[in-house]
């Protein structure tokens, strides 16, 4: 019996279900004002002390012994009665209550999946403890005088009256609006504000007029606005915003139909939303902005950057850096600083990267490019923090064409001072060869970089201009050098058609591969690299224009 019992208890739900549909039949329900909460505890008072004494002196549990011995096992369906009566509950009614409810036991019993004749002895002996439980109870109904019955209902009857001041006072002086409506949508009862704000005609008349559409009904009302969750709606008679709240009747007492609808005012909050979703729109937009510029100009800059952590991990790179350290951005990023430094300026990048944040240091030290090679750097670094970390920002800038200057002109000092007979020739020979070397810079600015220039600002395609861009970078870099070997004003002059054969060229395609890429004839094809050779200066000169172009 005892594992019949527990199977009751987890059947909860099942019972609830079947209890209620007992109480709908014997038309008890609509008289009833137990809570979901009071069900649940009725049959847990039922069964829990049997289940105890199961436990403890399951020999005490017959009829005759419960009577003389162990009366306080009815104990909660006579404290259960007697609260019942003092409301003014018949005899015939608590009982009848009662009865429904060991009916509803009697259903999960025939479902259990117990053997039938154990089945059926567990709940014979159930029904003679239940028994003797419901003839202690009858006894006790009938102990109170009628004097005692009278004062406890005058009692009871105060309590309620107090109750229900209470709540109407709550229902009334509430802010939000409070509609209690029926299973068909008709408004039953509202509360000051809402009979303020929608009228007091508005009793007897559907809700659905007042808050969503006319056309619903009670279904389709529930399906969109679940109840027991909250649900922003406006309403079509103002431009208020509310926070809307469906609580079914049904979860405060079963025997209640319909529901409670709350509407609380939240126009400032989500005028304040929409203020607050504006903003971050536009501060959204402003970061993205801002993150495009420094992309930009960090990507453009013309001086190596490198972004490092407070590890001296190296976070970011530009392409000017990768560059100056002869290998891609994205194996330097993530890399450490101590790969790129010569271990002999170690201590100084070191000194460097402890400066307190906003200082500046500015130094000289040696870097390390691919294969070991080593060129002298002028760096800045700035130490700043970001999202609370903290991150050095180094500025790189190869100086070896500037140190092998300075190494230069110590060296023509030093010259000068051994020689100051001649002094004088040497100071115009120096004066002549500046005057011809600001002279060389002019020409090759006016005959290679400025038409480069141009021809980079004329051209939209990225291909062309990135080889533009290059040959400007051999020209800045070759201002101070004699002469290369591929004169860049003679590429310059080459068209579009041109420069891109010389690139096919270069990969080594031979005319008809460059005459199917470009859908061109072959006859075409040497046309162009006739012109190419003639431009270049090759033509009647037994030179490969692929080993010319790919020296």
């Amino acid at each position: 019996m005892k594992e019949l019992l527990k199977h009751i208890l987890r059947e909860m739900e099942v019972f609830l279900a079947k209890w209620t549909a007992y109480m709908e039949e014997a038309g008890y329900l609509e008289h009833t004002t137990a809570k979901k909460e009071d069900c649940i505890l009725s049959l847990r008072g039922l069964v829990e002390p049997i289940l105890t004494l199961l436990e403890n002196d399951p020999s005490s549990l017959r009829f005759p012994l419960i009577l003389k011995k162990n009366r306080e096992l009815a104990s909660f369906l006579v404290q259960t009665g007697r609260r019942h009566q003092a409301r003014g509950l018949q005899a015939e009614m608590f009982f009848g209550c009662f009865k429904t409810l060991l009916h509803a036991v009697e259903d999960i019993v025939l479902n259990a999946d117990y053997e039938d004749v154990e089945k059926l002895q567990s709940y014979m002996q159930f029904r003679k403890i239940v028994d003797a439980i419901e003839t202690i109870t009858i006894a006790e109904w009938d102990n109170p005088t009628l004097d005692a019955k009278l004062n406890t209902l005058a009692a009871k009857n105060r309590t309620l009256t107090l109750e229900k001041n209470k709540y109407e006072n709550i229902f009334e002086a509430t802010s939000d609006l409070v509609l209690v409506i029926n299973d068909a949508g008709t408004i039953l009862e509202i509360n000051g504000v809402a009979r303020e704000h929608f009228g007091a005609e508005c009793l007897g008349d559907t809700a659905f007029k007042y808050i969503e559409h006319l056309d619903f009904d009670l279904k389709m009302f529930l399906v969109k606005y679940p109840h027991s969750r909250s649900h922003e709606i406006r309403l079509e008679q103002a431009k208020t915003s509310y926070s809307m709240i469906i609580v079914p009747l049904k979860k405060v007492s079963l025997a209640s139909a319909g529901y409670v609808i709350i509407l609380s005012d939240i126009t400032a909050i989500v005028d304040h939303r929409t203020q607050l979703e504006q903003l971050v729109q536009e501060r959204t937009e402003a970061l993205r902005q801002s993150e495009q510029l420094f992309r930009s100009l960090f990507s453009s800059a013309g001086e190596g950057i490198l972004l490092v952590d407070a590890a001296l991990n190296i976070v970011q790179a530009n392409e000017k850096a990768a560059d100056m350290l002869g290998r891609n951005s994205d194996k330097i990023e993530g890399s450490s600083c101590v790969t790129i430094i010569h271990p002999d300026s170690i201590d100084s990048f070191l000194q460097a990267a402890s400066i307190k944040e906003g200082d500046i240091w500015h130094g000289e030290v040696n870097c390390l490019s691919t294969g070991g090679g080593t060129f002298p750097a002028s760096i800045t670094v700035n130490k700043f923090f970001l999202g609370g970390d903290v991150f050095l920002h180094i500025i790189v800038c190869n100086i070896t064409d500037q140190k092998a200057m300075e190494s230069h002109l110590r060296q023509e000092k030093t010259k000068a001072e051994e020689m100051n007979v001649t002094l004088r020739n040497v100071m115009k020979a120096i004066d002549r060869n500046k005057d011809e070397f600001e002279l060389s810079i002019t020409q090759k600015i006016t005959t290679s970089i400025i038409p480069s220039l141009q021809k980079l600002a004329a051209e939209e395609n990225p291909e062309i201009r990135n080889m533009y861009m290059k040959i400007l970078q051999d020209q800045l870099a070759g201002l101070t050098k004699s002469s290369s070997s591929i004169r860049n004003e003679d590429i310059i002059r080459l068209t579009k058609s041109e420069l891109q054969i010389c690139q096919m060229i270069q990969t080594g395609a031979t005319s008809k591969d460059i005459a199917d890429g470009l859908s061109i004839s072959l006859e075409t094809v040497q046309t162009h690299r006739k012109n190419i050779r003639k431009k270049l200066g090759l033509s009647r000169k037994g030179v490969n224009l692929y080993s010319y172009l790919n020296q």
